[in-house]
């Protein structure tokens, strides 16, 4: 599947943190498609595709790509008495992001995707002093135009809720809508599988969709633990240049992944992946994190004895919003700089010469 295709595809589907299984199974069925590709979920509904060492050489690396399979969203709370909807977030929802929006409730009474609108108040019967103020989720309703026994029939806390948005071009190669963070990461996993499937590669490569990394980071950390890669590289998405934003806490779009330098990631591994993107003249960017990079790196990092971790931003405009948007470039030369470097881990003869200094 195209890259626009495979991201277009995956915006349609529901996948907020907790309840991911929906997407888990079409990246199964889509993974499954490529050579040599083993795929599961597994029991914290985490996606992962294991590609298999092709040379015969002993003791490979085992290199983990990682992007979090989860979106932010909302989930029901309670249904009023005159009929509208109370919700709470799931995940870094921005409150002024979501007025005025079209919604879908995902009904588990009945099965049924319900249409509503997430209302707000007349303008004219706003106060100057009000208009001023944030305006508060727990002040937010969403109207389904449902009676309140007909709502009460069909709705129940605990159904979720995402914003309408599907997966839309923009010009210049470029796409826009909810949730690129971080389908944008898990389709530079699949163009870095399609990349390797003509090349006999020493690694094993296990490509982790992580569940709940927007609220708990818990596939990360469990992922990890079963799996024990020696190389990971945390594939997700950064602050994207737009107005308002200054130069030294964004990306450009259309110049290629962003590798992190900081303190949360290895700085030989990151060294070795600009080597791979030069080789290759793979466009790439680099970032600077001096803290923590808000991704799974950390708890990948940590887990046992640590891990050799890296991170890869894909440049994205208007984080967290129903807008987000993301050049289709970026994300297959992501794939391409990631697939060089594992192909870097082996000499003519496929022994692993990663460890050799």
């Amino acid at each position: 599947m195209e890259t626009k295709d495979f991201l277009k595809e995956m915006g349609k589907i529901s996948h907020i943190s907790g309840f991911e299984s929906e997407l888990a199974n079409f990246l199964s069925t889509e993974f499954a498609k490529q050579k040599n590709v083993n795929v599961s979920v597994d029991k914290v509904g985490s996606f992962i595709a294991h590609k298999k060492s092709l040379t015969t050489a002993e003791n490979p690396p085992k290199v983990m790509l990682m992007a979090h399979i989860d979106e932010i969203g909302m989930i029901v709370s309670k249904v009023r008495k005159n009929g509208f909807v109370k919700f709470s977030p799931i995940g870094g929802i921005d409150k002024q992001n979501i007025l005025a929006q079209e919604v879908t409730i995902h009904c588990r009474k009945t099965g049924q995707k319900l249409f509503g609108v997430i209302g707000i108040k007349p303008p004219h019967l706003t106060s100057e002093s009000d208009m001023k103020k944030p305006i508060k989720i727990s002040d937010m309703a969403i109207d389904t135009g449902l009676s309140t026994e007909q709502a009460q029939e069909i709705i129940s806390p605990g159904d979720l809720i995402t914003i309408n948005t599907d997966v839309a071009e923009l010009q210049n190669n470029k796409l826009t809508g909810r949730a690129l963070d971080n389908t944008a990461g898990i389709a530079v996993m699949y163009h870095t599988l399609q990349a390797l499937q003509h090349f006999n590669h020493s690694a094993e490569i296990y490509c982790v969709a992580s569940a709940q990394e927007e609220v708990t980071g818990l596939g990360g950390k469990t992922a990890t633990y079963s799996i024990k890669p020696d190389i990971a590289i945390i594939v997700d998405v950064g602050f994207g240049k737009a107005n308002g934003l200054a130069d030294h806490e964004s990306i450009e779009l259309g110049k290629g992944g962003a590798i992190t330098i900081g303190p949360n990631t290895n700085r030989k591994l990151l060294d070795e992946l600009k080597k791979a993107a030069k080789k290759h003249d793979t466009p790439y960017q680099v970032e600077v994190t001096a803290g923590m990079t808000g991704t799974d790196a950390y708890d990948v990092q940590i887990s046992e004895n640590g891990v050799i971790t890296a991170v890869v931003s894909v440049p994205l405009k208007y984080m967290h919003s129903t807008v987000e948007v993301i050049d289709v470039a970026d994300v297959e030369n992501t794939g391409k700089l990631i697939a060089n470097y594992i192909m870097s881990l082996q000499n003519l003869e496929g022994e692993s010469c990663y460890w050799k200094d």
